[in-house]
């Protein structure tokens, strides 16, 4: 559900292009089909900091470049402050 409302978030209210949209989209689908195969958890809001390390490792180990694993992150950071910013979560795993 909160991944929708973000998604839509961006969309309507920030008004990123689609393009943006749909990176954002996919990058944190990554993060989410990342954390049901490898931790066996389906909710990502929840989500402790060891996993995103875990992931981030993960990356590397794939070959992916800086940059992305860094939009990548860049991605998590801000879906993590929309789950504060409605008070979905009360800790976000990345500060």
């Amino acid at each position: 559900m909160s991944l929708a409302a973000f998604i839509e978030y961006l969309s309507l209210e920030k008004k990123y292009s689609m393009n943006t949209v749909k990176a954002y989209e996919k990058d944190l689908g990554d993060f989410a089909l990342f954390c049901k195969e490898e931790m066996g958890e389906e909710n990502i809001e929840r989500i402790p900091y060891n996993y995103i390390r875990n992931w981030i490792i993960h990356l590397i180990d794939q070959g992916v470049i800086n940059r992305s694993v860094n939009r990548k992150v860049s991605s998590l950071k801000a879906f993590y402050k929309f789950l504060l910013k409605t008070e979905t979560i009360q800790i976000n795993p990345l500060a």
